[in-house]
């Protein structure tokens, strides 16, 4: 061990970290990592995304598709 913990250890602690995601938190994580974006919930992420000048990372990559008006 490095250090101690500054709390104390949950005791089901090597239950917790072995269980299984979702599917829908394990996509959450995947694109956090990918596009560099906070994780977690929506309204923390956008406030964290934007008092850390993330916004970029909230879109979607690439040119934004083209309006059926504007060819």
């Amino acid at each position: 061990m490095l250090s101690d913990w500054p709390v104390d250890r949950p005791r089901s602690w090597t239950m917790l970290v072995n269980e299984a995601m979702g599917k829908e938190t394990l996509d959450g994580l995947r694109t956090g990592v990918n596009r560099g974006r906070p994780w977690g919930e929506q309204a923390w992420v956008r406030q964290t995304a934007r008092r850390l000048g993330l916004e970029f990372t909230m879109r979607n990559p690439g040119r934004p598709a083209k309006r059926k008006g504007n060819q």
